[in-house]
């Protein structure tokens, strides 16, 4: 009995370790747009990261009227699921969000699976420009879903001369930056994108950095 008792142990460790080994060796998965993930042979369990989409800041077409709210950055969620090798999954991808001449859209969310699953919330979009102070996007994690879900930077306040910097990009290490003023917020140092800098000239905005960013748009 006692040898029996050591040989399952042993081969259990052995499978551990070459299981161990088998995920280590290419088996991450990376989608920037959306798609198909199909999980492959021997793999039960993943660990799926989503980052939702950055929003909008607000924009005026009238030079007179300048200086919209910066977008805010995405969330991200990250969540270990059991799975069957073999089954497929709907991977979808929040992409740019671009600005207009008024209130900026919120950033598309992205998630895996159904949006029950591992969803992560976009930043929500600028206030459009009125000659006065107006508000940036809020960060919003509050509709995302996983086992650690962080919040996207809140976008900087636009004013009468300049707009306002884009939130930072939430990543695997924390939440993302708030912009204050034309200082766009941070990204986190993992998968975090950084805002783009608010203006204090006319012009359109600037596209933050991957991924989850808030943008800045036209004065």
């Amino acid at each position: 009995m006692k040898s029996t008792k050591l040989l399952r142990q042993f081969l259990v460790m052995v499978l551990a370790l070459l299981f161990s080994v088998y995920v280590s060796m290419g088996q991450n998965q990376t989608f920037t747009s959306s798609g198909t993930f199909t999980v492959p042979p021997g793999i039960t369990t993943i660990i799926v990261e989503c980052w939702g989409g950055g929003g909008a800041g607000g924009g005026s077409s009238a030079s007179s009227v300048r200086g919209g709210g910066g977008g805010a950055g995405g969330a991200y969620a990250k969540k270990s699921i059991t799975v069957t090798p073999g089954t497929s999954y709907t991977v979808t991808v929040g992409g740019t969000t671009i600005g207009t001449t008024a209130a900026g859209a919120t950033g598309s969310p992205s998630w895996f699976g159904t949006a029950g699953t591992v969803y992560a919330e976009g930043g929500a979009g600028g206030a459009a420009p009125n000659g006065g102070i107006v508000s940036g996007g809020t960060g919003s994690a509050a509709s995302s879903i996983g086992d650690i879900v962080y919040a996207g930077g809140n976008g900087g306040n636009g004013t009468s001369s300049a707009s306002g910097g884009g939130g930072g990009g939430a990543g695997s290490t924390g939440a993302g930056g708030n912009a204050s003023g034309t200082t766009a917020g941070t990204g986190t140092p993992l998968n975090g994108g950084n805002g783009a800098s608010g203006r204090t000239n006319e012009g359109n905005g600037s596209q933050g950095s991957n991924y989850g960013s808030g943008v800045v748009e036209p004065l």
